[in-house]
C-alpha cells in the first residue's frame, strides 16, 4: 500500500509548479525567476507570454541590484520574406509573430507588420503602488530605454535568465503588472 502511495505522490508532484515568494528591491513579494513563469503556458495564444504583453501586461524582471521593463511597444512594418520562404514547410515559423499585410496594393504586398517590444532598466526602483500612480508601463523618463523595436524571437529565455541586445541579465524575481 505504501508503494502505491508514494508512486501516485511521485506522479502528482510531476505536474506541481513550483513558486517561490521573495522580496523585491522595495520589500514586496515577487516570483522568484523560474523559466516556467515566463514560458507560454499551451498552446492558445491568449496564454503566451508575448499575447500577455500585447493585451497591456507589463514583465518587471529585476536582478540583485536593478529592475528591468519588458513591454510591448506596438506594431512595425517590415519587409517580407520572399514567397519561397514562406511557404517552405521546412522553415518554421514561430507562433508569437503576427505578420498581416498592410493592405492589398501590390506596392504594400512586400510588407508586413510585426509585433515590437521594449526593453528598459528603470532609473528608480519604485513601490508597486507609485508605479500604478504614474503608469503602467513607466514613462520614458522613469526608465533608460535599452533596446527598442526588439522582435520577440530576440528575447531568449534561459533558466537562469534573459539574453536581449546580445547582453545576458541573471534575473533574480518577476512580476507582471497592468493598470487594472
Amino acid at each position: 500500500m505504501g508503494a502505491v502511495l508514494l508512486q501516485n505522490t511521485s506522479r502528482l508532484q510531476r505536474f506541481i509548479r513550483e513558486v517561490t515568494i521573495q522580496y523585491n528591491l522595495c520589500n514586496e513579494p515577487w516570483i522568484k525567476y523560474s523559466i516556467s513563469i515566463v514560458a507560454d503556458r499551451g498552446l492558445k495564444k491568449p496564454l503566451y507570454t508575448s499575447a500577455r504583453l500585447k493585451k497591456g501586461e507589463v514583465l518587471y524582471l529585476e536582478t540583485h541590484s536593478r529592475r528591468y521593463e519588458l513591454c510591448f511597444a506596438g506594431e512595425k512594418i517590415v519587409k517580407a520574406k520572399p514567397p519561397t520562404q514562406l511557404h517552405d514547410p521546412d522553415i518554421k515559423k514561430s507562433p508569437n509573430h503576427q505578420l498581416h499585410s498592410t493592405n492589398g496594393n501590390k506596392s504594400d504586398s512586400d510588407n508586413v507588420v510585426v509585433d515590437v517590444f521594449r526593453w528598459s532598466r528603470c532609473k528608480k526602483i519604485l513601490p508597486q503602488r507609485l508605479m500604478r500612480t504614474v503608469g503602467i508601463p513607466l514613462p520614458l523618463e522613469y526608465v533608460e530605454v535599452l533596446a527598442e523595436n526588439i522582435d520577440w524571437e530576440d528575447v531568449q529565455w534561459s533558466q537562469t535568465g534573459v539574453w536581449i541586445a546580445g547582453k545576458e541579465y541573471a534575473l533574480a524575481r518577476v512580476h507582471f503588472m497592468s493598470m487594472n
